[in-house]
């Protein structure tokens, strides 16, 4: 086991040498990369993600999630078997996209409202690209086919939640937990009674103090995660400088790196609008690393496994491969 440990750290102080070496020798690359990346954080990411971790930060700490929760606890409960807070992650996930799903999931497991158990599956399932990255950065902007804007969103959540549902049942089946697939909503119940006990007898009272930590974090946060599409984009304009040109396999390598560049650039190429739904689908559907790697920074010190987190998504990828090459085949854009 050390013996893995220090090969793996010996490899990342290697890659890191490395990429300091590859932005010497490919400077306008280097400098393309940091500020195409800045721009996409200043112009997208910044506005559209920063209002909701404040927003989400302050919900949290004043229980206002067990409310917002409770409008949605009646369907999720049966459909995901998850607990009353356990429903605030899929609905900010699920609206706001990464890493919202995967920082209100640690978040919630930080204040104790959720078992750790739970919180794998949530933050695996409902940390996804948001329905308007898809809708209007994808099909409008990208693939200028609007006609297809809620086919793929259902393509992309679905697999989503097959592949979450999926791996949470071979996780208990694999941890010995099999016998008890029922426990998970029995404890439902006792839990929520619990937090309604908690919630009495100390409810959250509203204080300047508890603005100013969840503004204070929020620009932590998304400073992090700037800094990862920054570094990423970069990665992916000098991987596009390197090699032969064969466009649509360094196209698919940025898109594995950080997905917005890789979109842009599978969709600037000459081959089939049907091959280029399926490819863009399936790197919306897996996240792309720098997706990961920003998913990492916002989990914190929770008990979330980052491989388990990659298995799901690389599941959810097939899956969403599957579902696209079906509907591309039913409805040809040729």
């Amino acid at each position: 086991m050390n013996y893995i440990k220090n090969m793996k750290n010996k490899f990342i102080k290697g890659f890191i040498v490395l990429f300091l070496i590859l932005m010497i020798l490919f400077p306008h690359a280097a400098y393309e990369g940091a500020s195409s990346g800045l721009l996409l954080w200043f112009h997208n990411i910044l506005p559209n993600l920063l209002p909701f971790i404040i927003v989400s930060n302050l919900m949290i700490r004043l229980n206002i999630t067990k409310q917002v929760s409770k409008l949605f606890y009646p369907f999720f409960r049966r459909m995901f078997k998850v607990t009353r807070h356990g429903c605030y992650p899929i609905v900010l996930g699920f609206l706001s996209g990464i890493p919202m799903g995967a920082k209100s999931t640690a978040d919630l497991i930080t204040e104790k409202k959720i078992e750790p158990e739970e919180g794998l599956f949530l933050f695996s399932m409902c940390n996804n690209a948001s329905p308007m990255f898809i809708i209007g950065y994808i099909t409008i902007t990208q693939l200028k086919l609007p006609q297809i804007r809620y086919a793929l969103f259902v393509i992309l959540y679905g697999s989503a939640i097959i592949s979450g549902l999926l791996f949470r049942s071979v996780y208990r089946f694999i941890s010995g937990r099999a016998a008890k697939k029922n426990s998970l909503l029995l404890h439902t119940n006792s839990l929520d009674t619990c937090e309604a006990e908690l919630t009495q007898n100390n409810p959250a009272r509203f204080s300047f103090r508890i603005v100013d930590n969840a503004i204070t974090n929020g620009f932590e946060v998304i400073t992090k995660i700037g800094g990862y599409i920054i570094l990423f984009s970069i990665l992916a304009h000098i991987v596009n400088d390197i090699g032969p040109d064969i466009s649509y396999f360094k196209a698919f390598l940025m898109g594995i790196l950080e997905i917005t560049i890789g979109i842009n650039q599978i969709c600037n190429l000459s081959f089939g609008l049907n091959t280029k739904i399926v490819l863009v689908a399936v790197l919306t559907s897996f996240g792309g690393i720098s997706g990961m790697a920003q998913t990492k920074s916002v989990i914190g010190d929770t008990r979330l496994s980052m491989k388990y987190y990659f298995f799901v998504k690389l599941f959810s990828a097939v899956i969403t491969f599957v579902l696209a090459s079906i509907y591309v085949n039913l409805i040809s854009f040729t």
